[in-house]
């Protein structure tokens, strides 16, 4: 998609204002600065590290996560679509979709369910970046207590994973988090 250099046609336009959340002007926008940004037209694994870099996100794991879950077509470069994509969900996406990004985020090896070592490994880094753990009501955490509510409040059958619909309902039912989602709109 978006291969020409120059501008995007007016359907890619089009498919893109479908499947995200920016109008056309911001489309073109966007496709400018990320060819500027990507002459090549896709951003690799290295260049997406040196772009979170520059943003204050250091970590190499969350880098890492970042990237999968923006790969969408697991070909291990992210092109403008995917980016689009990624980024409206991030910014302006419904609380479903920010709901649904945030589980693929946490599980990491893709297979429709977080493990206590998927949750711990991310978490071990979020500490890293953040310190301690604050949510809106003022209630702090460290990881492995936030790791076991986590389980408790979501894990329904109590069977050590948590599914997409555990989450969905688990996060629904947390006010801290719906403050967060609420947050992340302004």
């Amino acid at each position: 998609m978006g291969n020409q250099v120059g501008t995007l046609k007016k359907e890619e336009v089009e498919l893109l204002q479908n499947s995200s959340h920016f109008d056309s002007r911001e489309l073109r926008t966007l496709y400018k600065q990320f060819r500027k940004d990507s002459p090549s037209g896709t951003i690799n694994k290295q260049e997406f590290k040196e772009i979170m870099t520059q943003m204050g996100v250091g970590d190499q794991f969350l880098q890492d996560l970042l990237f999968n879950v923006f790969d969408k077509n697991k070909d291990s470069t992210i092109n403008f679509q995917e980016f689009v994509c990624g980024l409206s969900s991030i910014t302006r996406g419904t609380p479903e979709e920010k709901i649904e990004f945030a589980f693929s985020l946490y599980d990491i090896d893709g297979n429709g369910y977080i493990t206590r070592s998927e949750m711990e490994s991310i978490l071990e880094s979020m500490y890293k970046l953040v310190g301690t753990f604050v949510t809106c009501s003022g209630k702090k955490f460290d990881p492995h207590d936030l790791i076991e509510e986590f389980f408790d409040s979501m894990d329904d059958d109590g069977d050590g994973y948590i599914s997409l619909e555990e989450y969905k309902r688990g996060t629904l039912k947390n006010p801290d988090i719906i403050q967060g989602l609420k947050l992340l709109n302004q």
